[in-house]
Order: C-alpha cells, then structure tokens, then sequence
C-alpha cells in the first residue's frame, strides 16, 4: 500500500473526512436522510469503509444530476456524489492538496486554502499599478465538462507517487452520472463538478497552460476558468488572447469567444464581480518598485541572450525559457551560464540586475545597472551608523520583529503535530521579544537575537523527522539538507536586498544590527532578518514537511558539506519563488502586496526615517 494511500485511508482519517461532510450538510441546513442513517452507525461504517479501502474491493457509485440555477441565466449541472464517496473525496483531498497545491503557479487563485476572488483582484490591481494599461479577458468554453481526463491522469501521475492513489482517481472520474445519456464525442471527458477533488484536478491541468503562458511572456490571473492578463497595449492584448486559445488547443480545450475582449484600465475591467479602474492613489508608489519576475538559470552551458523584447536562455538548440524583459526583475546564474553582451546591454538599459554565483551559491559577482538615487540618504545613513543610540533602536526593531516572526513561523509549522513543546519555545520567543525593547546596548540586542535564534531553530529540529539529521543552524560548510537549503536561499534572499538597498538610494554594506566587515553588506543582512522566518524558512519547511525534497537528494563532500542534487534545487528554487509572489498585508501602504514588493518598500522605510527621526521604523510582521 503506498504512503499517501494509508495516509488518506486510516480509520482516523476517514472519521475526520466523515465529519467535514456532516458538518458541511449541517451548514446547508438540509441534514438529510442518508447523513442521519449513516451517523447512526457511523463507527461501524467507517471501519468497513477502511476495510474495502485497504483490500481494494471498493467501487464508487454513480453521481446524481443536479441542476442548480446560474445568477447569469440558465443552469449548471452538478454530478453530486453519494455520501460514502464524498467521504472518500474528502480522505483524498486531504492528502492530495498539499502534495499538488505548492506546485501550482500563485496567480491561479479559485479553490486554494487562504486564496480567493479578492486575492485575484489584488494581483490585477498591482499588475495594473506595475505598467500595465490593458488587460485580455477571457474564460474557457465548458471548461470542466470538457477537461479530458486521460490527460488529467497523465499529470496526476506525474506529481503523485503512488498508484492506488492514482488508480482510485481514475475510477471516481470514470463514475456515470444516474440517469444521463453520454454523447460518444464526451467519452473520458469532464470532471463532475460536485466532486471535492475535481477543483483540485482541473487547477493541476490548467496550471500547464498558466506555465505555457508564462513561458512565452504573459503572465495569466487565473480564478477557475476565469483569466485576466495584463498587458501593455491593445495590441499587446491581442497577441495574447491568440497565444491563449493556441495553448487551450493543445489542451483539448477552448476559449469561450464570445466573452474574449481587450479592454484598458480607463474604461474599467469588470473581473469577478468587480471593476479594476485606472486609479491614481499609489500609482507613483508603486512604478517605481522593480518588476516582479526573478530568472533563474542553473543549466550549465546554458546561454542567456536577447531577441527583441524577449529574454530568451538557450542550451544548444533546446529553448529553455522565453521572457518578456518588462517582467524582469533579476536575472540570477548559477556556475558555467553564458551572457551575451546584448543581453547585458539591454539588461543594464532595463535596469535589470545580474548576479552571477558558482553552482553552490556563493557569490561570484553582481552586475548592477548604473544607480541614480539621490545620495542624501547615504550621508544621513553613514552618520546614524556611528551614532549608537540610532542603531540600537534600528537594529532593536529589526530584532523584535524577527524573534516575533519567528515564534509565528513555528506555531504555524507546529500547527498540524500538535506540539506542546513548540507551544512553549513560543512563548520563550514571545518573552525575548519583550526584552528586546528594554535592552540598552547593542550588545544586549544582539545576544537576544543569537539566543532567540537559537531556540526557534531548536523548535523546528523537533519537528522534523531524524532522517534530516537537522541540530540546529549551522552554516559554512551546512551540514546537513535543511542547512543546505536555508543557507542557499538565505544568499538568494540577501542579493535581493542588496538590490532593494540599493534602488532605495542607500549603501547596502553600511548597517546598524550587523557588524561592519569588509565584503560584508551589513545593512542588506539587518533588513533580512525580519523576511528570514517569513520567506525563506516557510519554502525550506514546506518543501521538507510535504515530501517534495527527500535526503537521498543531497550529497555531501568534505570541504564542501551537503549539497542539493538538480532535482532538489529546481524543486527549492521554485518553493522559494512560490513564497516571495505570496501576498502580505503591508501595514505602511495598508494594501497586499508580494514579499518581495515589500522587501523593497521596507528599504525605502529605512531610508524614509534615516531622512526624518520622526517617523520611526516599522518592520514587517507576520500576523
């Protein structure tokens, strides 16, 4: 039986799927004849359920039509399952979701945990705010009724290491609807729209067309079937609608194109169920931030080259990734990558950053584009470095929100193993983080900080398992994978706020927490500390607690430590994307905004106060 099969299907687990579909039929406020038989022998029931579940003899049962009326007009059909499958679906989801969801591109928005309409809505508005004057609106024809399901298993079995999961998967899309007549044209087509798992799986197929998309230069805000992407100009707007229905096609599917339309910010984009306008209230603000997009190229003999507007990296004649250089923010290479002197022109013109690191990330070089800040904020800085009541409350305020990060970080990690010694490393991080305020050196800041880290690293080696050999933050050489990938992305996290620092007008090797080293960009660490626990602790986490690395990945070499293989770097690399296009709240601006917009607007905080004492620092903090 394989892994996430048992998971799903344990007595324990099929109970608690149980309860979720009593509790949703309790919320309709219809509990019907066939919930109430059923809990009246619930324990016996679910025990034979796990029974047939474990020796394979269980056969789902055929949906039941059911059509609701659409607020638009006409009726949408529902497949509804019947209670014993649905328990079955729920035990399903419970697994599948967090196996799948990470892998999903993060502007795909309907039937993800914490995501939502407004989600979306937020995304087109920054688009909107970032450049982009049009947008190209379309949805998919029939989407769910046309999704072809063999396709569908296909990927499934690319992402799902197991085949009784897989195989069950199969037989509840093959379920037929009671009562309905199949046209011989729709045979393997449809996911039933009444199932739990059927969002979950059209979310998986539908991402090959967002990363399509993505690929050829358009970024697609995706809710269901439902898509905006922004755009530059009518034109621009066209290119994309027919790159859209180009990649449906290949996708077996359609666009519904009586809904395609191009339509400007000026005259109003309806999206679900709201109008984005072009609004001047932080538009200033917000132009003047970077692009989103990070590259990241690691093939090595690859060649990174311009064609036109597009960043094209080549290996051979294999096309590894075609980009719209508007989207770009940084271009990071790991080792033996070629730069064309076109593409470092253009690059420089753009004001695109290039850091160059070996295979290990370290760092080999940056090249920046020519800076035309004004150097106010650098004197003011250079100062305040030297005045040591300045930097204590800096680097008090940097540290606070760091340990009290921290303590949110492993709370939310301890959340599912129901840790009561997490609970109580929390409550250490929330006394320590008391203390900060009331410590009247440097010093005693700094020991704060390092004791505080200390225990937070603690707490996330206990929830571990010990096949990660994890004791605790170690850095040069990172003994172990979690130290690998923490110390990996803690480099990724560092150029780019070297980069924030430095569009911000300051110097990012002058700072108030850290030290002044030669090489060292002091100001550039401080500023990470309040993101460390928030970006690149969650991707470390989550790829380790979901299974998507394994330590059979990494190796280790005796000058070098432990090393992430390819298929673990990739697998990081996107985790650690994933989580810096994560939207968070933004106290300064009060909007939602992306990690990494907000490492850039905390930058700016820097400089906002080093220009005026009396606005202090705020740090960014989870909530």
């Amino acid at each position: 039986m394989g892994v996430l099969y048992s998971r799903a299907f344990s007595q324990q687990a099929l109970l608690e799927a149980w309860e979720e579909v009593r509790d949703a039929a309790r919320e309709d406020g219809r509990p019907n004849e066939e919930v109430e038989r059923f809990e009246a022998h619930a324990a016996h029931s679910i025990s034979d359920l796990a029974a047939e579940l474990s020796d394979g003899t269980w056969r789902p049962s055929p949906v039941r039509r059911v059509d609701i009326p659409k607020s638009s007009g006409g009726t949408r059909r529902l497949g509804v399952p019947a209670l014993v499958d649905r328990i079955v679906e729920r035990a399903l989801l419970a697994v599948l979701d967090p196996e799948i969801d990470p892998l999903l591109l993060p502007w795909s928005f309907a039937y993800r945990r914490g995501l939502g309409p407004r989600d979306a809505v937020d995304a087109l508005t920054e688009a909107r705010d970032s450049g982009a004057s049009w947008v190209a609106r379309a949805d998919i024809e029939d989407c769910f009724d046309r999704i072809p399901q063999w396709e569908v298993m296909r990927r499934l079995r690319e992402v799902v290491d197991d085949e009784r999961v897989v195989h069950l998967i199969g037989m509840l899309l093959d379920r037929p609807v009671r009562g309905a007549r199949t046209a011989v044209g729709d045979r393997g087509r449809g996911l039933h729209q009444g199932s739990v798992v059927s969002p979950l799986l059209s979310n998986l197929y539908l991402d090959v067309f967002d990363r399509a998309m993505l690929g050829s230069g358009w970024r697609v805000i995706r809710y269901g079937d439902d898509f905006a992407i922004p755009v530059s100009s009518r034109h621009e707007g066209e290119e994309a609608l027919q790159a859209a229905g180009n990649e449906l096609e290949a996708l077996r599917l359609d666009l519904n194109t009586g809904k395609c339309r191009v339509v400007s910010f000026d005259e109003g984009v309806r999206f679900l169920g709201q109008t984005v306008t072009a609004s001047t209230l932080g538009t200033a603000e917000m132009l003047s931030h970077p692009t989103e997009t990070v590259v990241y190229v690691d093939r090595q003999g690859s060649v990174v080259r311009v064609r036109g507007d597009r960043l094209i990296v080549v290996d051979g004649e294999e096309s590894l990734l075609r980009l719209n250089l508007r989207r770009i923010r940084q271009v990071v290479c790991f080792g033996r990558v070629g730069l064309t002197t076109t593409f470092l022109h253009r690059a420089a013109q753009r004001g695109i950053e290039v850091v160059l690191l070996t295979e290990q990330g370290t760092l080999g070089s940056r090249l920046t584009p020519p800076t035309t800040s004004d150097p106010s904020a650098r004197r003011v800085q250079y100062r305040a470095a030297e005045d040591s009541a300045v930097a204590r409350r800096f680097a008090a305020e940097f540290v606070d929100a760091k340990i009290d990060n921290m303590r949110v970080s492993l709370l939310r990690a301890a959340r599912r193993r129901d840790d009561g010694e997490a609970s109580e490393a929390a409550e250490r991080l929330r006394a320590a983080g008391k203390r900060v305020a009331d410590a009247d050196t440097l010093d005693e800041v700094l020991g704060l900080e390092g004791s505080s880290s200390r225990e937070y690293m603690r707490g996330l080696r206990r929830l571990l398992d010990p096949e990660w050999d994890f004791q605790g933050r170690q850095r040069r050489p990172p003994p172990d994978p979690v130290n690998a990938m923490l110390s990996y992305g803690y480099t990724l996290l560092c150029h780019e706020a070297i980069a924030a620092l430095e569009a911000a007008g300051l110097d990012p090797m002058v700072g108030f927490l850290h030290q002044h080293r030669w090489g060292r960009p002091a100001l550039a660490l401080d500023l990470m500390e309040e993101f460390r626990p928030m970006t690149v602790d969650v991707a470390v986490w989550r790829v380790v607690s979901t299974g998507q690395v394994r330590p059979e990945q990494f190796t280790t070499e005796p000058d070098i430590g432990c090393r992430m293989g390819d298929d673990a770097k990739h697998t990081f690399l996107a985790a650690y994307e994933k989580r810096m296009l994560t939207l968070v709240s933004h106290r300064g601006t009060g909007r939602r905004v992306s990690y990494r917009i907000a490492l850039s607007l905390q930058a700016k905080a820097v400089g906002k106060t080093l220009l005026n004492s009396d606005e202090p620092y705020r740090a960014l903090r989870w909530k």
